[in-house]
This record gives C-alpha cells, sequence and structure tokens, in this order.
C-alpha cells in the first residue's frame, strides 16, 4: 500500500516537472534559402535562412535554436543560434542562420554524388526552437529530383 502511494506521488511530480520546461506544442521550420559560406580542411559553413511559422494562438518570443539536417539518410550539418525573434500567433518569421559541417559528413555525401544524380537527394531537418524555458520541437523533410 505505501509503495502505490509512493509510486504515484513520483509520477504526479514526473509529470508536473516536464510540464514546466517543455511545452506539447510544435512550430514549422523549414529552409528557405541555402549557400555555401566558407570552408576550410575540416570544416564547411553553410548559410541558411530558415522559415519559422507559429501555427498556435499565441506569440512565441524564441531566443535560441538548435537543429541538424541529414542527407539522404546521412549525418550532414549541425547548427545552433541563440538569435531573438519574435514568432507571432498563426504567423512567421525569418531567421538567418549557419549549419557547419565536418569533412566526414562531406566525403559521405561526395561518395555518393553519381547516384544523386539519378535518385535525387532526400534531406530532413530535425531541432527544437527555445523560448525560455519553452521548447518547441520540430522535423522538416523535402527532396530535390533531377529533371528528365
Amino acid at each position: 500500500m505505501r509503495f502505490g502511494i509512493i509510486a504515484v506521488l513520483v509520477l504526479a511530480l514526473a509529470g508536473c516537472a516536464r510540464s514546466k520546461t517543455e511545452q506539447m506544442a510544435y512550430v514549422d521550420v523549414s529552409i528557405s534559402e541555402l549557400s555555401f559560406g566558407q570552408a576550410s580542411v575540416l570544416e564547411q559553413t553553410w548559410n541558411l535562412t530558415l522559415r519559422i511559422q507559429n501555427p498556435n494562438n499565441y506569440d512565441i518570443p524564441a531566443d535560441g535554436m538548435k537543429y541538424r539536417i541529414d542527407v539522404n539518410g546521412k549525418p550532414f550539418a549541425r547548427g545552433v543560434n541563440n538569435q531573438s525573434v519574435m514568432v507571432p500567433r498563426l504567423g512567421e518569421a525569418m531567421i538567418q542562420v549557419q549549419a557547419i559541417s565536418d569533412l566526414p559528413s562531406v566525403i559521405q555525401q561526395i561518395g555518393d554524388l553519381r547516384r544523386l544524380g539519378q535518385t535525387g537527394i532526400d534531406y530532413y531537418m530535425t531541432g527544437r526552437l527555445y523560448s525560455g524555458n519553452w521548447r518547441y520541437g520540430f522535423e522538416y523533410s523535402g527532396s530535390i529530383r533531377p529533371v528528365p
């Protein structure tokens, strides 16, 4: 009996702890523009313009984000950003960020160039948008197919 009461209290406290730090709402983040930045032997920088859409019925004062981009199922680039941007309720905002890829990631993609010319490129981005203690997860995927 005592164990059962303790278990219920622990579960209740765990549920409260999550609700204070993570909100179940989400945002839509997509890549609007992508360009090559700088390159060194070990790292490459990519400049991205991201479109953040807020489907929620309240403004989101975003103050940071982290993201990862996979290309054809393989890790390609990652990034973090601490820019502040207000994403209006039921609206959108644009933000410019950078992503970093490393030499092994680029070598994997170069090894697949022949296949990419025939089948195209599938890309997937996942991450979190931060607003104070709230976190909004996002996922985005797309394809670029060769023209026949």
